[in-house]
């Protein structure tokens, strides 16, 4: 969500690197809730069953591809009647004025 920002408001100047996360399955294991992971969207259903099902605590890690955006998404300053979409005209445009900006 971080570079989303960067990407929106900041003309793609990244001020940070992506850091490789825990096993969060092998942690929530370690402390004894039952855990997880669902990387593909064909498994979505059938993994919300089965957390909607466990007894006791239990953890659902559900990845995606950083790429895809976080959206609705509302700038800081603004209402939530004021939330941005994703529009893919708009972030081809955006994207070839950065490339022009940056020569490259």
């Amino acid at each position: 969500m971080v570079t989303q920002w960067q990407s929106l408001f900041y003309e793609d100047r990244f001020a940070h690197t992506h850091q490789l996360n825990p096993d969060f399955v092998k942690v929530s294991e370690a402390m004894g809730v039952q855990a997880r992971l669902c990387s593909k969207p064909s498994d979505v259903e059938s993994s919300l069953k089965w957390l909607i099902e466990s007894e006791g605590p239990a953890l659902l890690e559900v990845t995606t591809d950083k790429k895809v955006p976080v959206l609705p998404m509302v700038p800081t300053g603004k209402g939530l009647h004021e939330f941005l979409v994703y529009d893919e005209a708009k972030e081809k445009e955006r994207r070839a004025i950065m490339k022009q900006r940056s020569g490259h």
